[in-house]
């Protein structure tokens, strides 16, 4: 996912989440800041939890679109599965995949979280770019505070 797509993807989360429990929504005094909720209480825990399985999405989405495999590993992707993906780009270097999450496809419960998206994979061939569209499951676990992938396929 490109920045402004994770950007749009965040505010869409927050304002999903606002727009469901607007009395979730409060006034911070000392700045004026909206909150989804107070630090503390369930919905802003949940709200902390999206956006970091979110952010560990957007981790997985930068290393793919920088064919940077030491970053696939360093949020989770095993090195077998990170091999893979070395070849695959050093098969095809113009190579892109992006994924398409939708926020109410994405579930948290008991630190971990499971995420069906739709990946797109782009390779160029015959000098034209072919596409392959197909559903991809991310499987999320949390290890020591930090949203990792655990499993995708």
């Amino acid at each position: 996912m490109k920045p402004l797509g994770l950007l749009l993807s965040l505010v869409s989360a927050a304002g999903l989440l606002i727009w469901t429990i607007p009395s979730a929504i409060s006034q911070t005094p000392a700045y004026g800041e909206r909150l989804v909720s107070a630090p503390g209480t369930p919905t802003y825990r949940l709200t902390e939890e999206i956006l970091s399985v979110q952010a560990a999405l957007s981790q997985f989405d930068t290393a793919l679109a920088l064919h940077d495999v030491g970053g696939l590993q360093a949020i989770g992707i095993k090195r077998v599965s990170a091999k893979r993906w070395q070849q695959f780009f050093k098969d095809n270097p113009s190579a892109t995949v992006t994924d398409r999450c939708v926020l109410s496809e994405l579930s948290i419960s008991n630190g971990t979280a499971n995420w069906t998206c739709m990946e797109t994979a782009t390779i160029i061939s015959e000098d034209k770019p072919k596409a392959f569209v197909h559903e991809i499951r991310f499987v999320f676990a949390k290890t020591d505070g930090r949203w990792m992938i655990l499993d995708r396929r």
